[in-house]
């Protein structure tokens, strides 16, 4: 089951590879193959947990609600640094940058609430065994991604 995956992971990376710069917005540029990878961590999530349909659905249909506010508060975390890089830059004052900071560490605050209201509401279909096995699935997908881009760049290199 991990060699199909590792293909799929390998195939989605390669593709994302083959761009020397990108156009635009770096989300934009890679957002196909992205939402391939979404999707197939969404099939691994219902297969992984072996849950049936109606619980999948569920399931999916949160998860997707809460990508989209990940995606938004990720996007203004990402603004928050660029500030803080051209600020940086520019020798900006320190109350300047200090109300950067502020505004920083109320974004990652506002991430780790999202994170948090999710995993409750995840309680309200799921044992608290399965939200175990949901979070530990999470961390293993991660884990497995990070090595498929190792390998990726390992052949890259012997090229």
């Amino acid at each position: 089951m991990k060699t199909p995956m590792i293909v799929l992971i390998y195939s989605v990376l390669m593709s994302t590879v083959l761009y020397a710069q990108p156009t635009g917005p770096m989300g934009e540029r890679f957002r196909p193959q992205m939402e391939r990878l979404e999707r197939y961590k969404k099939i691994r999530m219902v297969e992984a947990m072996n849950l049936d349909e109606e619980t999948g659905v569920k399931l999916v249909s949160r998860y997707n609600k809460h990508r989209e506010r990940m995606q938004e508060l990720e996007s203004e975390r990402s603004l928050l640094i660029d500030k803080l890089d051209e600020q940086a830059r520019s020798n900006a004052n320190d109350k300047d940058l200090q109300r950067s900071f502020n505004e920083f560490f109320e974004v990652d605050r506002k991430i780790s609430e999202a994170r948090k209201r999710f995993l409750e509401e995840l309680k309200e279909i799921f044992t608290h065994k399965q939200v175990a096995e949901f979070i530990v699935f999470e961390r293993d997908f991660m884990k497995d991604l990070r090595k498929a881009a190792r390998e990726v760049q390992k052949e890259r290199r012997q090229k």
